[in-house]
């Protein structure tokens, strides 16, 4: 039945634990001894870093905090005061929905330095993306993560707009709450930069000397977690290091979202650092047994090209990216099959083609009573298309050989995306006519089926490598097109020319080297 893909109203299934506390109040007169102000109720996190977090009561406000205390050890170390301060500090400045507000900054009795903040309640994406790996994520999961992204991408836009790098952006450090609340944490080795990111502007780069606001630093360091790191990062300078540096970890993020793996990995701490100074990452489909979708694999690769310059100028570009991909790919329903069930029957009237998201299935058609296997059709690839496009009734059949997954995309929506463009229109069409044609006739369907395939080639060879001409025309590079077809199909460049400009209305100008759509 029919499953649309709708953002879920508890994207990540992050439960409400414990229960929200019940708001109260208290009549008595604020404690005016700053120490016995905040009550301790419990450690929260002691593992690491440079302080131990607890949970406080705030008693005058009877609101529940998060306070975070330097460590006794770290106390005489001036560059360890400074960055705790300068965390305080700049996530305090940082007034924004995803990043968690400070509240103060003090010295407590035993004289050591603290700053309190919301209390927030929820788990980490490294949680949520350990309980659901790819190969048992369903599509709704996969959308609620993605949405997940998004708020990031809101938060680390602002930092951005502020002059602050986060440098550490990573699973762990992003908690999902059960409200849908999405936060961005541990602000301890943001960077300020001298400018702020403009899309108008060449891209802010950290001062190459300090900064007025910067407090100082005893010795360069290379600050951040190098599984998520960009190379200009992991090479410990950090006058090469600007926003773009956190665009990177974003597409870690998301590259883990899609593989389950960040895109570093090594038996040592040292060996992973290597890699991320190298900047070469394997694309996502190369390292996950389930198939990803081509766009969003784009997407991650963009932002984790080596080269700062090439990847997406700012947070909000990735968004952007992100957010498009989520518009087109989650507008269409999905539905189920089990295995042997009949998804399309032949003769019937074509209203809706199909794309598999999982599983595979088989195309087949009845011939004097026999059963003849056309094809099997496995995940991106389609199906029910030729029916829509010949305006025909369907000339196979279509059944699940295993549980199946479909993305519905109707006649109407087909036809407004290619009716868009008119000679687009006219060339698919004849395109389905003549692999129908070939269907039908048994005595030339190897050749005119050769023939459509050639022009199929062609078709996507000029939407992809083409340019508009100035009489209009479009044209495209013929020997690039003639060398990949005539190694498919051992064919000589003149029958390649022939076939191509008899099934299509094609031209190859060899003068100019070019292939032209008459």
């Amino acid at each position: 039945m029919a499953d649309r893909l709708a953002p879920p109203t508890s994207p990540t299934g992050v439960p409400a634990d414990p229960a929200p506390r019940p708001v109260e109040v208290d009549p008595r007169p604020p404690v005016a001894d700053p120490a016995a102000r905040l009550e301790t109720r419990g450690v929260i996190s002691e593992a690491g870093g440079m302080g131990v977090i607890t949970e406080v009561l705030d008693v005058n406000l009877r609101r529940v905090c998060a306070r975070k205390t330097l460590r006794p050890e770290f106390g005489d170390d001036p560059d360890t005061v400074h960055r705790f301060i300068e965390e305080a500090q700049i996530t305090a400045q940082l007034d924004h929905p995803g990043i968690v507000p400070v509240h103060e900054i003090g010295v407590d009795p035993a004289g050591r330095l603290f700053f309190t903040m919301q209390r927030v309640r929820g788990r980490t994406l490294r949680a949520l993306l350990d309980e659901t790996p790819p190969a048992r994520r369903s599509d709704k999961q996969l959308y609620a993560l993605l949405q997940v992204v998004l708020k990031v991408c809101d938060a680390v836009a602002f930092a951005h707009a502020r002059g602050v790098v986060h440098q550490d952006l990573k699973p762990d450090n992003i908690m999902v709450g059960a409200f849908n609340e999405v936060f961005v944490m541990d602000w301890g080795v943001a960077r300020l930069c001298r400018t702020v990111p403009a899309r108008s502007t060449p891209a802010a780069t950290c001062a190459d000397e300090p900064a007025p606001w910067d407090l100082p630093r005893t010795e360069f360091r290379i600050a951040g977690t190098p599984n998520y790191m960009a190379p200009e990062q992991a090479a410990g300078d950090p006058t090469r290091v600007d926003h773009r540096a956190d665009v990177f970890s974003l597409g870690a993020v998301l590259y883990e979202i899609l593989t389950g793996r960040p895109p570093y990995e090594g038996p040592t701490p040292q060996a992973v650092l290597a890699d991320a100074l190298f900047g070469e990452v394997e694309p996502p489909e190369r390292k996950s047994d389930v198939p990803i979708p081509a766009r969003l694999s784009r997407i991650a690769m963009k932002a984790l090209h080596h080269d700062a310059d090439q990847r997406f100028p700012d947070v909000a570009a990735l968004r952007e990216e992100l957010e498009g991909f989520l518009r087109s790919a989650w507008q269409f329903p999905t539905r189920t099959f089990e295995a042997g069930e009949l998804i399309l029957r032949e003769g019937d009237a074509g209203d809706a083609a199909y794309v598999v998201l999982r599983g595979r299935c088989r195309a087949f058609r009845r011939c004097g009573g026999a059963t003849q296997t056309l094809e099997e059709i496995g995940p991106g690839e389609v199906f029910g298309e030729v029916a829509i496009l010949t305006r025909q009734p369907r000339s196979a059949s279509v059944e699940a050989l295993e549980p199946v997954a479909v993305m519905e995309i109707t006649r109407a929506y087909l036809e407004e995306e290619i009716g868009a463009n008119y000679w687009m229109t006219l060339f698919v069409r004849a395109l389905a006519r003549r692999f129908r044609n070939a269907a039908a006739a048994q005595a030339t369907a190897s050749a005119e089926r050769d023939e459509a395939r050639l022009a199929a080639r062609a078709l996507e060879h000029l939407l992809r490598a083409g340019a508009e001409d100035p009489d209009g025309r479009r044209s495209a590079p013929w020997q690039p097109l003639r060398a990949a077809l005539a190694a498919e199909t051992g064919r000589s460049p003149a029958e390649l020319r022939t076939l191509l400009e008899r099934a299509a209305p094609l031209v190859v100008d060899q003068a100019r080297d070019r292939i032209v759509l008459r």
